[in-house]
C-alpha cells in the first residue's frame, strides 16, 4: 500500500526488503520529483511506476504544477505523454 506523508513529501511503500520511495519538493504549488528509489531485491516489478502514477494522479486533483529532476519520472511522464 502506498502512503503519502505530506510533511516529508514522500510516497512511499514498505517491503520486507527495504523502503520504495518517491520524493519530491514543494515549492508553492510547483512539485517538483527529486527521487524514485526501488532497493534492487524488488526491482523490476513495477513499484517505480506505481509510486509515479500515485504522484502523478495527486498532484493533477490537486492541480500542481509538475516538474522532474528525475530521470525515472522524466521516462515515465515522456511515456504517459505527460508536458
Amino acid at each position: 500500500m502506498i502512503t503519502h506523508n505530506e510533511t516529508d513529501h514522500i510516497f512511499e511503500i514498505n517491503y520486507p526488503e527495504g523502503k520504495a520511495y518517491l520524493e519530491y519538493t514543494d515549492d508553492h504549488g510547483l512539485v517538483t520529483v527529486i527521487h524514485t528509489i526501488v532497493p534492487d531485491a524488488l526491482a523490476g516489478q513495477g513499484i517505480a511506476a506505481r509510486l509515479a502514477d500515485a504522484f502523478y494522479r495527486w498532484a493533477s486533483e490537486n492541480h500542481y504544477t509538475i516538474q522532474s529532476d528525475c530521470s525515472y519520472m522524466t521516462a515515465w511522464m515522456k511515456r504517459h505523454k505527460i508536458n
